[in-house]
Formats: C-alpha cells, structure tokens, sequence
C-alpha cells in the first residue's frame, strides 16, 4: 500500500513539473507582452479608432476626404524613392558586407564597423545638415539641392548601416571553404557570389530589407532638409503636419490616423507579396519537377 502512495506521488510531481516550467517561461515572455500592448496594441487601437471616429456631420466621409489624387501621388512617390534607395543600399551593401567578413586582418574589421555605425552615434538632422552642407559647398552656393534624387541620396546615406551590418553578421560566420570549394569547381568570383553567398545570406537580406525599406516610406526631415524643391514632401511630412494640426482640431487628427492607418496597410501588403511571391515560384517550380 505504501509502495502505490509513493508510486502516485511520483506520478504527481512528474505531472506538475512541466506547469511549473511554463510558468517560468509565461513569466521571462510577460515583460515583452505588457510592453507590446502599452506600447504598440493601444496605440495602433487609438488609431483605428481616430480614423473613424466621426468629427463633424461629415463624418467618416470628411476624415477620408483627405484620401485625393495628391495624397494618393505622395504615396506612390514615397514607396517608389524608399524601393530606388533599398536597391542602391543592397547594391552598395553586399560587396562591402562581402569585403569585410572576407578580410583576415581583425583591426581592419574593427575600424570598418566602427566607420560604419559612426553615423548611427550622432542625430539625423545633425548628419543631414552636414550631407547639405557638403553639397552646398561642392556647389558653391546655398540652397543647392534639388530634385528627388537629394532625397534618395538621403535615405541611402541614413539607412545603409542597417543593410550591412546584418549581411556582415551573416557572412562573417559563413564557413569559408564554402567559397573555395566552388572556386575549386571552376566558378569565377561573380558566379559564386550569387550562388553561394547570397542564398546563405538571403535571412539578413530580408532582415536588412525590413530595417531599411519600411522607415525609408515614412520618413521624415530628410526630404525637407535635402530637397528644396516645392513638391519635396512624402507622405510621412504630410502625416507629421496633419499631426502636429490635430493637436488643435479633430479633424486634422481624424485625417492623420486615416494616413497612418492607409500607409501601414499599403506597406504591409507591398511587404507580404515581396515576401511571398518568390516562395510561391519556388513552390510551382517544384510542384512542375
């Protein structure tokens, strides 16, 4: 009989001992929960519900009014300039990130990385007025910069460390005999590179491609600061004034949660297909072999 008393309490404490890990592990995840709720449910919440919250008899007609030809056009420009400065930082991005991890001197390494993150150290506008600054005297005269392509210039020159780091991190551990043994097989340098390095690389490519292209949409400053032209607003500046206009007034607030609300779903959606267009052509090449 006390032979199965003991048996059955075994039993039970075998029984409570994954609970008890569980709840460890619910309480090492709560933090992270309580911090994306405060700080990124509620908010996005706030939003939705802004966007259509009825402010005057208008209503939800007159908080997607700001939705025209122009702010649609601004859209368009904003995810068009954030995809040209994305391409150029992966173009630029890779043979540097290839260079560096492939370089057998350490200290060299160290000073690259640390050149690199410089310009993270120091504030935006800080670095703007400075890449201004370089073209004004380059120019000789003041007020140089026009054209979309200053602000191209500006989301590349911003955003690039984000691009390299991650390809750098990755290929800095990517076993090197990988490169030599396609070397060994007759491959040239370029024919290895796209088909050794860049498959092994191609997660911190996605993870550098999210760090770059989704703020290059919304951002703000760099196309006020580097373009003077009068057309130099994106989308992100007009939701900054609607913004900084519905401090006063409901309408301009409605207004800007609707943009927020539209942008998020286009970038989302333009993120999703580029994400999952290739793996549907990976699934279909091989459902066709």
């Amino acid at each position: 009989m006390n032979d199965i008393i003991s048996h059955n309490r075994k039993a039970n404490i075998r029984l409570l001992k994954p609970k008890t890990k569980f709840n460890k592990k619910l309480l090492l995840v709560l933090p992270f929960v309580i911090m994306t709720l405060l700080l990124f449910v509620v908010p996005l919440v706030m939003v939705i519900v802004k966007s259509f919250l009825p402010t005057t008899a208008g209503g939800a007609e007159l908080n997607w009014s700001i939705m025209n030809n122009f702010v649609l056009g601004k859209i368009g420009l904003s995810i068009l300039l954030a995809l040209i400065a994305t391409a150029i930082c992966t173009v630029l991005a890779y043979p540097f990130a290839y260079m560096m991890a492939f370089n057998k001197s350490k200290s060299f390494k160290a000073v690259l990385v640390v050149l690199i993150t410089a310009p993270i150290w120091s504030s935006m506008l800080v670095k703007l007025i400075g890449l201004k600054t370089f073209f004004d005297v380059c120019a000789g005269f003041s007020n140089s910069t026009f054209g979309h392509i200053f602000t191209v210039i500006g989301l590349v020159y911003i955003y690039i460390p984000f691009m390299i780091l991650p390809i750098y991190n990755v290929l800095d551990d990517m076993p090197k005999n990988l490169v030599f043994a396609s070397q060994d097989l007759g491959q040239n340098m370029v024919k290895t590179f796209f088909k050794i390095v860049v498959p092994y690389s191609k997660t911190a490519f996605y993870a550098g491609l999210t760090m770059v292209f989704l703020p290059a949409v919304t951002t703000v400053a760099i196309p006020q600061f580097l373009n003077n032209a009068t057309n130099n607003a994106t989308i992100g500046d007009i939701i900054v004034q609607e913004g900084e206009e519905g401090l006063i007034s409901d309408i301009a607030l409605a207004r800007s949660s609707s943009l927020s609300l539209v942008v998020s779903i286009i970038v989302l959606a333009l993120y999703l297909v580029i994400a999952f267009i290739p793996k549907l052509f990976k699934l279909r090449h091989r459902r066709v072999k």
